[in-house]
């Protein structure tokens, strides 16, 4: 019993870690609960266009297979990258992608 509390105290960080999770003190009840929803909602893709740097799905998928994506400065090429809750802020345009660019330029003359 002790063994099995352990284990499930990891599953529960693991998973949350992974934002799957909202709570940190997460039953097993809620584990059981979780859908194929959660794990799309991690998905590099969904958060890409989740936080406006691509207009559609779709554009979110091109942008993230032609490297133009990076997590805190390494480019991901692969849309169904699982995103980390530590990573999540670090998403952004690659630097040397056009697109961070012609953000820059937004931004100086805004």
């Amino acid at each position: 019993p002790e063994e099995r509390a352990v284990k499930e105290r990891e599953l529960v960080k693991k998973l949350y870690n992974m934002g799957l999770l909202e709570n940190e003190n997460a039953t097993l009840d809620e584990i059981l609960g979780l859908g194929v929803e959660s794990i799309l909602e991690r998905r590099l893709q969904t958060i890409v266009f989740r936080k406006g740097l691509a207009k559609t799905i779709h554009q979110a998928r091109q942008l993230i297979a032609h490297g133009h994506i990076a997590i805190a400065g390494q480019r991901v090429r692969s849309p169904g990258y699982l995103v980390r809750r530590d990573e999540e802020d670090l998403i952004d345009y690659a630097p040397t992608s056009p697109f961070a660019k012609r953000r820059e330029e937004a931004v100086s003359q805004g």
